[in-house]
């Protein structure tokens, strides 16, 4: 880096002495007479040499004001010739503003003084340029002034140079970036103040002194030396040092060489700036921990979890050994919460952070926390025994500890799943991160479904696996079916035996996949009721059906279902109440079931909600009835139309006489209590004859109708 000082400024002092011994015929001295000694020249041609390469405008005037004698410079400068000039006043030739201006300094210079003024041109030529112009008094024979020679030239370069170098030349003073310029002999040649008070130094002490002179020779062998030759030849290069200060701090210091080329393109130096980035390299390693660390626990988080098993899967891939995700779910976390309240509950996951850590081993054993009350252990080159041995460890570690919060105790247990990454043909191994965690999740879930407080082995090919899958993928395809609108709703028929009821159509939900393919019902309602989706489900239900209530045959009755999740729901009855006023006439028109074991459940919402319902007109139909232990007692509970006789009791009700007498019995109590008797599953002719002899008002099966799609009601 080269490091120059300000240029002095122009000097045309020599330009008027020269041009006031040019005129006035005397000596290159002034006032002073020439020499004794012969020139090579005439004194004229040097004269006129000396004021050419000046190249300073320069004009002479007398005391009226008169120009008597101009260079080639002025002429050049106002764009006149010498006629155009010479004689004139000089009011006339440079303007009558810029003569106001400058008669002072002429007059001053009449008087004897010489002065010097740098001022902005003025005129459409010289606008935008910095003048600097001399006055310089020209004395006579008899010591009087005889003329005044005025000299102007542009500086305007010299003073943007010089204002560039004042601004380069503070900057490197004040920066704090320590920089310095040390030559191919790795000897200083310059250096700054803030590199200097580092040392304690003086920026000039540092000039000639060796870099291991001022780091020490261990230093500068170890990295410097060859830092600096890759940058004398021609590299620039940069890299983040780690230091101790005199202090005893730990500094952070990024640091940059780059090659410094003379004027005829030699390199000679390198350029060195060092700056002290401690702070925002304290900051990123910060940034990245908290990316990669639980705020909470301090362990690793789900993101450098997922990071590790994406390495892990990899390795193994690639014929590594066998390893194992160990996922670790506690049990009856809410009711920490519920007693002791969050800081309770985050405490906890902190005395269970620090349990875990215990078992970590520097690349074997590695513990993060999933989020939640979920925790994640990676065991790395261990088989199923060495697994299943850790995890039964943290779960009884789990259970031997005690949580006390205010007083309040706490038993802790855990539900723990295993997932093994083991190498084909050995084992199924995963092929994403999201397939392991999903298999360790499924082996944890099914930990709790069984009790809690043990771990159990994901095994791809057992049956509640299987059916917790199943489970799984039943619950995509409702989501998908919400979200997407992919439901059908079918109709089946329920006849009247007599000419006391009206024919009915129930209506019958079907799923489709994302192909329109009809999916089976039975296990995606289960799945729905399982994870709360039917209240939905039975939402969008409602809405269709009673918006197509008008395509169903006049006289007959529309039947829907009602899960027990609806059931139970009183912000369900609001819905269901304020569905059936804002459609006026389809109360009339629709009946309601509800399951026996639903009723019970959910006494007081069933009751309030058939209540509502019969106070609109609507049907209710008991379904399923016989199918809880306690049906009789609660039957006289709901206000209900009908009662629908459970399948299991229908059974083969033509050959066997116990069903015979159950089913007459239910007809018995239901015409005492004045409700209909529906029963299903009629599959043949011989049935029908039996549950007519019965007393059974209305049947309904594949002998009476088969479900059928509800044209136009596709839930889209």
């Amino acid at each position: 880096m080269a490091v120059k000082r300000n240029l002095p400024d122009p000097d045309l002092s020599g330009v008027a002495s020269a041009t006031t011994t040019f005129l006035r015929g005397g000596s290159l001295s002034g006032r002073t007479q020439a020499g004794d000694w012969p020139l090579p020249i005439d004194r004229e041609t040097l004269h006129q040499a000396i004021i050419d390469i000046n190249r300073a405008g320069i004009f002479v005037c007398d005391r009226d004001y008169r120009i008597w004698d101009v260079d080639g410079a002025f002429l050049d400068m106002e764009g006149l010739g010498r006629e155009d000039v010479i004689g004139k006043h000089v009011e006339e030739v440079l303007g009558p503003r810029v003569f106001v201006l400058r008669k002072a300094n002429i007059d001053d210079a009449f008087d004897g003084r010489p002065s010097r003024i740098r001022a902005p041109g003025i005129r459409s030529h010289t606008r935008g340029k910095l003048l600097e112009v001399y006055f310089q008094p020209v004395f006579g024979p008899d010591g009087q002034v005889a003329c005044v020679i005025s000299a102007a030239r542009d500086v305007s370069q010299f003073q943007a140079m010089n204002a560039r170098l004042s601004l380069h030349e503070e900057i490197v003073r004040q920066t704090t970036d320590r920089i310095s310029v040390v030559g191919t002999d790795f000897r200083y040649k310059f250096t700054n103040a803030a590199n200097a008070a580092y040392y304690g130094r003086q920026p000039e002490e540092f000039v000639g002194l060796h870099v291991s002179e001022l780091i020490g020779g261990e230093r500068f062998g170890g990295r410097a030396r060859a830092h600096f030759e890759a940058c004398f030849c021609g590299q620039s290069i940069e890299y983040e040092h780690e230091l101790v200060d005199t202090e005893g701090e730990t500094r952070f210091l990024r640091v940059r060489m780059d090659p410094y080329r003379d004027e005829n393109g030699q390199l000679t130096a390198a350029i060195v700036v060092l700056r002290d980035v401690t702070a925002a390299s304290l900051m990123a390693r910060e940034i990245r921990r908290q990316a990669r660390e639980d705020a909470l626990t301090g362990l690793a988080n789900r993101h450098a979890l997922q990071a590790d098993l994406e390495t892990l899967l990899e390795r193994v891939e690639l014929g590594g050994t066998g390893s194992a995700l160990i996922t670790v779910d506690l049990d009856g976390f809410k009711v920490v919460n519920d007693i002791s309240g969050h800081s309770g509950g985050d405490a906890l996951l902190c005395q269970i952070g620090d349990m875990l850590r215990t078992f970590e081993q520097p690349g074997k054993v590695r513990c993060a926390r999933l989020g939640g009350d979920e925790f994640a252990v990676v065991l790395e080159g261990e088989d199923e025994a060495a697994a299943r041995d850790l995890a039964n460890r943290i779960v009884a570690n789990l259970v031997a500890m005690r949580f006390v919060w205010n007083g309040d105790s706490h038993v802790v247990s855990a539900s723990v799943g295993i997932a093994m990454i083991e190498p084909e043909p050995r084992g199924d191994l995963p092929k994403t991160v999201y397939e392991l965690l999903n298999r360790a999740d499924q082996a944890c879930l099914y930990a709790k479904e069984i009790g809690g407080a043990r771990a159990v082995v994901y095994r791809p090919d057992d049956a509640e696996m299987v059916a917790r899958r199943t489970d799984i993928g039943n619950l995509q395809i409702l989501q998908q079916s919400l979200e997407f609108g992919r439901f059908q709703l079918y109709t089946m028929p329920i006849r009247p035996l007599d000419k006391s009821r009206a024919p009915m159509l129930e209506v019958l939900l079907r799923f489709l996949d994302d192909e329109g393919r009809v999916v089976a019902p039975a296990a995606l309602i289960g799945s729905a009721e399982r994870h709360g989706l039917m209240p939905q489900v039975d939402r969008r239900v409602v809405d269709t059906a009673l918006d197509n209530i008008g395509r169903i045959e006049d006289g007959t009755l529309l039947s829907i279902n009602l899960s027990g999740r609806s059931v139970g729901d009183p912000q369900f009855k609001d819905f269901l109440l304020e569905a059936l006023d804002t459609r006026p006439g389809a109360a009339q028109r629709v009946c309601f079931e509800i399951t026996e074991t639903a009723a019970v459940r959910s006494m007081a919402t069933a009751q309030a909600l058939t209540f509502a319902l019969r106070e609109r007109g609507c049907g209710v139909i008991l379904d399923d009835f016989g199918s809880g232990l306690s049906s009789f007692a609660y039957l006289r509970q709901f206000r209900i139309d009908s009662l629908k006789i459970d399948g299991a009791i229908i059974g083969d009700v033509v050959h066997d006489e116990l069903q015979q007498t159950i089913v007459a019995g239910i007809v018995a109590i239901a015409r005492k209590i004045g409700v209909g008797v529906i029963a299903e599953y009629v599959e043949d002719e011989k049935t029908l004859d039996m549950l007519r002899g019965l007393g059974v008002t209305q049947v309904q099966g594949y002998h009476i109708g088969k479900p059928a799609p509800w044209v136009g009601t596709g839930l889209d």
